[in-house]
């Protein structure tokens, strides 16, 4: 098979970092966490591309992946993404006539990675169910980890939720959310009974009512902000809460992986779990099965 050919294209490095300017102004509609995620990963690509014959080519953006890998020695999750972060970049770039073909579509990421935590369903339960509810930052640790836990919503979905999105369907809760990459479109995550006693608990300490307001806030001073609450903030602020003991604590994002053990050990199927957790396509469910049946056996 003969390889597909590539037209070479020189950027100027002043011109490359306004076409970078205007891809992150493309994305207004994405949410905050993405356009930083993004920003980072074509700071990197010029960075990688400066003082060097880049001509965005595979064999450019082959190197590129190379050198995240072992000079910036990131991880193959976080490569992954940047590569992604790349493709969206060049695809941006065809769009706006620069060049004729995506040259990084074809660069493939890495083999991605997961940690088995060894911690077991029950020290995760009692890590939750430990959160200090006696405050207004604890009530919102406690309904954000237990939206997580109990529903399968992802870290994603819930800071860029409104308190609008949270709605009554007779006896039932339902909270409406956008998954990442999904413009325009909405889904339901089934509010279980004891995520909606502590997701209540939270908004009627907080006071507001206002249903643009975002889910979950910062807190200063014991009292809720406007502020969305950010990723890094989210993941800061469960690394105090969810103490497993002295030495452990849980990470946030291996919280949807226990709601997955927790959903295996009562007895539902595969695709029960698959539809209550709202996956689309079969390898993020594949990886998440794979992890929880590790995770369930170790203990």
């Amino acid at each position: 098979m003969i390889p597909e050919r590539f037209p070479a294209t020189k950027i100027p490095q002043s011109q490359f970092r306004i076409l970078v300017q205007q891809f992150e102004g493309s994305m207004r509609f994405a949410s905050g966490a993405t356009r930083h995620v993004y920003r980072k990963a074509l700071d990197q690509l010029v960075a990688f591309a400066k003082g060097k014959s880049f001509k965005f080519t595979p064999d450019d953006f082959s190197q590129f992946r190379l050198w995240l890998l072992n000079n910036r020695k990131l991880s193959n999750n976080t490569v992954n993404t940047y590569m992604t972060a790349s493709r969206r970049f060049c695809e941006f770039l065809v769009e706006m006539g620069v060049l004729q073909k995506n040259p990084a579509r074809s660069v493939h990421g890495s083999a991605q990675t997961f940690k088995i935590t060894g911690i077991s369903l029950s020290e995760v339960t009692e890590a939750i169910s430990k959160i200090d509810r006696t405050s207004l930052l604890g009530k919102r640790d406690y309904a954000f980890a237990s939206v997580i836990f109990e529903c399968g919503a992802t870290i994603s979905e819930l800071i860029n939720a409104d308190l609008g999105d949270l709605k009554r369907k007779g006896e039932a809760v339902e909270l409406w959310v956008k998954p990442k990459g999904m413009r325009g479109r909405y889904e339901v995550i089934r509010v279980t009974t004891p995520a909606r006693a502590a997701l209540y608990d939270y908004i009627d300490a907080r006071g507001d009512v206002g249903a643009d307001y975002a889910l979950f806030t910062t807190v200063r001073a014991g009292r809720s902000t406007k502020t969305r609450i950010s990723f890094r903030g989210a993941r800061a602020a469960m690394r105090k809460s969810l103490r497993i003991d002295e030495q452990r604590a849980l990470r946030l994002d291996s919280l949807r992986t226990y709601c997955a053990v927790r959903l295996m050990k009562q007895g539902r199927t595969s695709e029960e779990i698959r539809s209550f957790m709202r996956f689309k396509s079969n390898m993020p469910f594949r990886k998440i099965m794979a992890n929880s049946k590790a995770t369930a056996e170790k203990r």
